[in-house]
């Protein structure tokens, strides 16, 4: 037979049954009816104000801004000069032959194998017209580094849209890494028609 529980058995018992029901009363009615969705609104309202800062930094940017685009709406920098896309590229291939030239004597050279602009007509939707030109080089390693360097970090802004390099057939099969063959897909860009100068 089971022993009689205390009266300071029952006092302690009574209040382990009462805590335990207000901790299940709190977990299951309070936090998901009050505590969340007022920690929802917490959240929601910590991002707005967040943003709303972030957007009171752009709107103090906002004439320096302006000032910017409007400087550099009437500025072609960048761009290729000229108005007919088949004279642009045929001075931008005398351009990078001239650069190829100039590091001709730089760690065993670069030279112009063959070359060929590349001007596509249809070009009139397009805010910018492009003029790419192809290069086939023999060239060290050294001075492909810096002609490549050269092309995209200068002006008129270049871009190397396809660089395929190989060893070159006639390079000896030991010793030194010889030279390689290099084929190059350059592209600038003129202002647009109408308001080509």
């Amino acid at each position: 037979m089971r022993r009689a529980l205390t009266p300071r058995e029952r006092r302690v018992g009574a209040w382990l049954l009462v805590a335990l029901l207000a901790a299940a009363f709190y977990s299951l009615l309070v936090v998901p009816l009050w505590i969340a969705p007022l920690q929802d609104i917490d959240s929601q309202m910590h991002t707005l104000a967040e943003q709303r800062l972030r957007y009171q930094r752009l709107l103090a940017q906002r004439e320096a801004l302006e000032q910017g685009v409007q400087a550099a709406q009437g500025d072609d920098v960048g761009l290729l000069p000229g108005e007919d896309p088949s004279a642009v590229a045929a001075d931008l291939m005398q351009q990078v032959a001239q650069r190829v030239k100039d590091n001709e004597a730089l760690n065993g050279g670069c030279q112009v194998t063959q070359r060929m602009p590349i001007v596509t007509q249809d070009q009139a939707a397009t805010p910018f017209r492009q003029v790419r030109l192809s290069l086939d080089l023999d060239c060290a390693i050294q001075p492909l580094v810096t002609l490549l360097q050269q092309l995209e970090g200068e002006q008129p802004l270049l871009f190397v849209d396809e660089l395929n390099i190989r060893r070159a057939a006639n390079a000896p099969a030991s010793g030194g890494a010889g030279r390689l063959g290099v084929h190059l897909l350059l592209s600038g860009y003129l202002a647009p028609a109408q308001a080509a100068r």
